[in-house]
């Protein structure tokens, strides 16, 4: 097959999205790490709440790595462009072929690290169900969704 810039230019613009999903990620799970790190340095926590923090900073350390393989496909991507506007089209086929398997790699760590946080959210979820307030907004939400049936109106005396 030959390799065109255009076919490079394809991938061009999904890597950076990519990029700002998983720096978004990031962020989100660094801040709630450090509100994890206030709640155990004030506090006194129970062995289940650390065992929240380090599977969060597992699933931070992922996404640090998963960035980095972006990253390097992009890179990468870009090379490949060159190269191909060089005309040096062999290189330029290696260096896309590698960006493409870089992001392969990315989103597999990236579904690996979904599933880290969705075991942590479960793990809050059921603490939820224990408190009676998670119970009592359950219990609202199935009376909202419940359509009342509406008496016939009561014929006014004349």
């Amino acid at each position: 097959m030959q390799l065109d810039i255009l076919i490079v230019g394809v991938l061009f613009p999904a890597i950076p999205l990519m990029m700002i999903n998983f720096g978004n990620r990031y962020s989100l799970l660094a801040g709630l790490i450090r509100s994890l790190h206030d709640t155990v340095i004030n506090a006194q926590t129970p062995a289940d709440d650390s065992a929240r923090f380090f599977q969060q900073i597992a699933s931070l350390r992922l996404l640090a790595v998963t960035q980095t393989f972006s990253a390097v496909a992009f890179i990468l991507n870009l090379s490949a462009m060159i190269s191909l506007y060089l005309n040096t089209g062999d290189a330029g086929s290696w260096l896309f072929f590698s960006a493409i398997i870089l992001m392969i790699v990315s989103m597999v760590l990236f579904t690996l690290e979904i599933q880290i946080a969705n075991s942590a959210l479960d793990v809050h979820l059921s603490d939820l169900e224990k408190h009676q307030e998670w119970r009592d907004y359950q219990e609202s939400k199935k009376r909202r969704r419940k359509p009342v049936a509406k008496q016939p109106d009561a014929k006014k005396p004349t």
